[in-house]
């Protein structure tokens, strides 16, 4: 009977349009108008080389450590500035009304003035370079009363002509980079994790079907399985993982889809990744039992309640705004730990972007309590219940 059950309900499910219509056309559609949407977001976001021009007049030819500081930041495979030299201020204001550089540096008399047409990143980096350079300078000159030899240091050090020796600059730098991963930061990854995260939810509906099918007050199958002699925690079993079975495939179909044809990053275990959305599709499938327990809500509104929770949790987890789930996680971390979108989705960010499993096997272990827990509960609440009659 357990086998049979099994199988009647996969059969069941494959054929439901509504089923297999929200758990795998849909996510295939919303994950493809993301690539289409989204797919340049990454790129936009890369710092580039500031397009930008030095008039070379008279006044900047006196300027030596001005024009040392331009040519050091200007070199390289990934320079700060992609500088350009003009020999006019009036070639250097067509380039910028243009829209060609972000803003020009002139010598006017003793001091660089920058001039720029809208304000911007850019714009302020360019700002804060030249004020950089105009603080040095003026260090220089109060150190040369002083000092001649340690004022020739300081003004090498901050145009980049020296490398070693004593390190006199005011900037010195007291932290280094480290590489905490190879992979990149990415503003896209995380809007289809939280979308697998949102499939994984709606196989709540799953859950629906199968409490229908014990409750013999809800349907005319539950009323057969009630009055069957097999015990109802066998036929809730059997139904389950019927659901999750059709669940799983349907998940691992969109997962596929966005990782080998719209090329979206989940990092290098697929068997990790699959684990991930078996635990997340358990999680789902056992809170739509939960939900179908109250036995005076109609159909709708038990649908209703599961997509309301399923997508204000998938909200919280990144599916519409990205780095929402950090500010939940930082101002609100109980709330960020039971939200299982958010723990699915942190999950493949794990395999994304860290090196190690501990974060990873913390959230799969917190889904797998969230389905343990939802699941003791309907069957708890199913196991004894009597009608008068059927």
């Amino acid at each position: 009977m357990f086998w049979n059950i099994y199988r009647k309900y996969i059969l069941r499910a494959v054929r439901s349009r509504e089923m297999i219509g929200w758990t795998l056309l849909f996510p295939i559609l919303l994950s493809t108008l993301f690539y289409f949407s989204l797919g340049s977001l990454d790129e936009d976001m890369e710092f580039q080389s500031i397009p930008a021009a030095v008039v070379e007049n008279r006044a900047m030819e006196t300027e030596g450590y001005l024009k040392q500081m331009l040519e050091e930041i200007s070199k390289g495979g990934e320079p700060l500035l992609d500088l350009c030299r003009v020999s006019s201020e009036e070639e250097a204001d067509t380039l910028l009304k243009n829209d060609e550089i972000c803003g020009y540096i002139f010598m006017e008399g003793r001091d660089p003035r920058l001039y720029v047409k809208e304000n911007g990143i850019y714009q302020t980096i360019l700002k804060n370079l030249l004020d950089s350079y105009i603080q040095t300078k003026d260090a220089v000159i109060t150190i040369a009363g002083k000092d001649p030899v340690s004022a020739l240091k300081l003004a090498k050090k901050a145009t980049g002509g020296e490398r070693d020796g004593e390190d006199l600059t005011p900037s010195r730098e007291f932290i280094r980079d480290l590489e905490l991963t190879g992979k990149k930061p990415s503003a896209t990854v995380n809007y289809y994790y939280a979308l697998l995260a949102m499939i994984c939810l709606y196989g709540g509906f799953h859950g629906l079907v199968v409490v229908e099918n014990l409750q013999a007050n809800l349907s005319p199958q539950g009323a057969r399985n009630t009055l069957s002699p097999g015990s109802r925690w066998k036929l809730f079993l059997a139904s389950y993982l019927g659901a999750l079975t059709v669940q799983f495939l349907c998940v691992a179909v969109s997962f596929f889809y966005m990782g080998f044809v719209l090329k979206v990053n989940f990092g290098t275990s697929p068997c990790a990744a699959l684990g991930t959305i078996l635990a997340g599709s358990m999680t789902g499938i056992s809170f739509g039992s939960v939900v179908a327990l109250p036995p005076k809500w109609k159909g709708g509104m038990k649908s209703g309640v599961l997509v309301g929770v399923s997508m204000i949790c998938c909200f919280f987890a990144g599916l519409m705004i990205d780095g929402i789930s950090y500010i939940v996680k930082t101002n609100m971390p109980i709330l960020a730990a039971v939200n299982p979108a958010a723990r699915i989705a942190d999950a493949f960010y794990c395999l994304y972007y860290y090196e190690g499993y501990t974060r990873y096997f913390q959230n799969i272990g917190m889904l797998l309590g969230m389905a343990v827990i939802f699941g003791g509960i309907c069957v708890i609440a199913t196991r004894r219940v009597q009608y008068e009659s059927i």
